[in-house]
């Protein structure tokens, strides 16, 4: 006789670092191609970060056979959003350094506003969608 056996995943540093590959691969061609002081740049990344975030809890919630509470939604897609932000930080440093641009007085700006900040927020505000929405009887949280 077999047994189920249900193992999850845990999905939010893999969705994180896929976010992250996925935002640094579009940097790395708009930096080569000369394309990334364009403004459409960030606010792609930052897309990119928001849809990111979104699957990431649909996913989760569908691993879970849609029996989660929104608590555990919005913790997915919180813990997905540390994740890509510290690696994007991580690289954007990096290739701060790498590329000799260390005289930039902005970047520091750039850094906290638009990676730390921005896509926080975005991060959390697709956590919060992603519970309300998927979640939408708050009172089934235990199979009947």
């Amino acid at each position: 006789m077999q047994t189920a056996n249900h193992h999850h995943v845990n999905l939010a540093p893999i969705y994180g670092i896929i976010i992250a590959v996925v935002s640094i691969v579009f940097t790395i061609i708009f930096y080569f191609t000369n394309i990334s002081a364009a403004l459409w740049t960030g606010y792609f990344g930052n897309l990119l970060m928001f849809l990111g975030v979104l699957f990431s809890v649909i996913h989760y919630n569908s691993q879970h056979h849609e029996r989660t509470s929104a608590m555990a939604l919005f913790a997915m897609g919180f813990r997905t959003t540390i994740w890509a932000v510290l690696v994007v930080t991580l690289f954007t440093i990096a290739l701060h350094f790498i590329s000799g641009a260390q005289r930039q007085d902005n970047f520091w700006i750039y850094l906290f506003s638009n990676v730390f900040f921005t896509n926080g927020i975005l991060g959390l505000l697709a956590s919060v969608l992603a519970a309300m929405v998927f979640k939408k009887d708050q009172t089934t949280t235990k199979p009947k």
